[in-house]
């Protein structure tokens, strides 16, 4: 077994001065500074690194948040939301009355011829003006239906838009989180590529005295080359994830760093509501389950519709006073058609000149009906529309009943969730106590260097596990709310 080459007399000063750079550079290097900050806070470790100069503030997970309103996806929901208000505000305009004006010309000539031969001809102008309103005011009229339809969508677009926002909600924090994994691999990336070099120059030195085979120097290249691609991995990944989050929040971040202490938003996550509470919020808050509910509404009125339609005889009841008769009455004429639900009236003032006479005024009612004896189209549209109901019905059943599973796995995931994150402080506490140790080894030369260097990437991986927990438990309770909308009491 062949023995380690002597140590020169200088070894135990160097060492001390390599373990004071190293203790120094590399928790920052791996940890930055604002994650060294929380891992402290969390776990007390007996020795702090000296703080780094100042730099550019990182970007947190609240600029994030507050940067959502300025994203494409959330102004694409808005978009929705107000097309949908406008709808329902042009047809509650169209209940209100409709007016307009009219008027005529015509122009008459002819003669005549007396007994005696005398030849004699007239000339007659005649202009009438008019006025004519309408008003839907059966509850079944076209207007009537078309704004309530109106209605339910808005309200429908209004939940939507809701769990929309939440849902983006939790898509940021999932984003920010992806970014923040992306900047600590990358650091823990670039720190076992330093390892890497360091043994494979330890295992060249060694070889160069015989205490090493090149197989073995080989592995500590391959090694190297391992590193170097985790490392070109660990930079791309960081460029997509910061492109991701900037699409979410408008915001460009491809040069950003990223604030990785999330615990201030941890520690203000509501506590979780009883089962069937977030059950219930879910079912209330669910636009599936609301736009399920409109199809069953409008399905029942496309039935009432379509009974009237076949049941309901096409009935119109008008009056009219004034000089002529029929349709060449003048003066104020008004009409109800029972079928469109429609009011309307219409006033006309004749102006005559030359030879024309304009007669007495009269009064005149008049009722029509038509009833259908026969109506096979009436009858298949109702068995139609009786149909629809019934697969909005078991439509709607089916969607309360993917609510609640999807808010019970919700649920669960957001439990699951805030109980890791209790695990991974305890691992860096384990960690953090087990690169003190280590160190204290190094001064009195029981541990290597390289021992210095694996405890502090441990420790690095911890520190990113618990961040990621936590981020998981934000992006969890997110999902949840998306869901059930505002926390709701216990």
């Amino acid at each position: 077994m062949s023995s380690s080459p002597p140590r020169p007399a200088s070894w135990k000063a160097a060492a001390w001065r390599t373990a004071v750079r190293r203790t120094a550079l590399l928790p920052a290097l791996l940890l930055g500074p604002a994650l060294l900050a929380s891992a402290s806070a969390q776990t007390a470790p007996p020795a702090a690194a000296p703080a780094p100069a100042a730099s550019t503030a990182a970007f947190t997970l609240s600029d994030a948040l507050a940067g959502l309103s300025a994203s494409a996806q959330y102004r694409q929901a808005q978009l929705a939301l107000s097309a949908a208000q406008a709808q329902a505000q042009a047809a509650q305009a169209n209940l209100g009355p409709t007016a307009g004006v009219n008027g005529s010309l015509s122009l008459a000539s002819g003669s005549s011829t007396a007994s005696d031969g005398t030849v004699s001809s007239s000339t007659d102008l005649s202009i009438s003006a008019g006025a004519s309103v309408s008003l839907p005011v059966l509850p079944w009229s076209a207007a009537n239906l078309s704004a309530q339809a109106a209605a339910r969508a808005y309200a429908v677009a209004r939940t939507t838009f809701a769990q929309t926002t939440a849902a983006l909600t939790a898509s940021v924090e999932q984003a920010f989180g992806r970014a923040v994994t992306a900047q600590l691999n990358l650091a823990i990336a670039q720190s076992s590529l330093v390892l890497a070099q360091r043994q494979l120059a330890q295992l060249q030195a060694f070889q160069a005295v015989g205490n090493a085979t090149t197989q073995s120097v080989q592995s500590g290249q391959a090694a190297v080359q391992d590193a170097q691609t985790a490392l070109l991995r660990a930079q791309a990944e960081l460029e997509s994830a910061r492109r991701a989050l900037g699409s979410l929040t408008g915001r460009d971040l491809s040069a950003a760093t990223f604030n990785p202490d999330v615990t201030p938003a941890v520690s203000a996550l509501a506590t979780l509501p009883a089962v069937s509470a977030a059950l219930t919020a879910a079912r209330a808050f669910s636009p599936g389950l609301a736009s399920a509910q409109k199809s069953v509404t409008d399905a029942q009125v496309a039935i009432d519709s379509a009974r009237r339609a076949r049941d309901l005889p096409a009935t119109s009841v008008s009056a009219s006073f004034g000089p002529g008769s029929g349709s060449s009455r003048s003066g104020l004429n008004a009409s109800l058609n029972l079928n469109s639900g429609v009011a309307s009236a219409s006033y006309t003032q004749p102006i005559s000149l030359g030879t024309a006479s304009t007669g007495s005024a009269s009064f005149a009612l008049g009722l029509t009906a038509s009833f259908n004896v026969l109506d096979p189209a009436a009858d298949g549209t109702l068995k139609l529309a009786e149909l629809q109901l019934q697969q909005a019905q078991a439509a709607l059943t089916v969607q309360g009943q993917t609510v609640d599973q999807n808010a019970l796995d919700a649920y669960n995931a957001a439990r699951i969730a805030a109980q890791a994150i209790q695990a991974r402080q305890t691992a860096v506490t384990a960690y953090t106590t087990a690169l003190a140790t280590v160190q204290t080894r190094f001064e009195v030369g029981l541990s290597t260097e390289t021992d210095v260097l694996n405890a502090q990437i441990a420790l690095a991986q911890a520190v990113r596990d618990l961040n990621t927990a936590q981020i998981s438990a934000l992006t969890s309770a997110a999902q949840l709310a998306a869901l059930t909308g505002p926390p709701v009491g216990p």
